[in-house]
């Protein structure tokens, strides 16, 4: 994505309100630290407490990538139909996932939302 950010376009997905889970690389490095150092049991949900919109990360990347100039582009959901066939239900679908039973046993993010964890990761 970041190509097309630096052409001074880029865009959403469909419609762009698809839900995302997402997690900065240093948060999962410390959750799976958080993980060995503690005596935890089950399965845990390496995800940030706050999910975005495809159309919000969009628009946070091009506030970074692109500040001064951005045309945003969309890639309607019927053309990924006809280049990915079935699998475009993947690109096109919403999740969410919670973090909550890892924040329980006391994990703190240090990159809770997407234009801070973005900020770090392209600034």
């Amino acid at each position: 994505m970041e190509t097309l950010f630096s052409m001074g376009t880029g865009g959403q997905i469909g419609q762009g309100n698809q839900w995302m889970s997402w997690i900065h690389i240093q948060d999962l490095v410390r959750m799976f630290i958080h993980v060995l150092e503690n005596p935890l049991s089950g399965s845990y949900n390496a995800v940030a407490p706050k999910p975005v919109t495809n159309k919000t990360l969009m628009l946070e990347l091009a506030k970074i990538l692109r500040p001064q100039f951005y045309i945003p582009i969309y890639l309607p959901s019927f053309i990924l139909k006809l280049l990915l066939g079935e699998m475009s239900i993947e690109v096109l679908k919403s999740t969410t996932v919670s973090c909550e039973k890892i924040q329980k046993e006391g994990f703190i993010f240090q990159f809770p939302t997407i234009d801070v964890a973005l900020n770090n990761l392209l600034n």
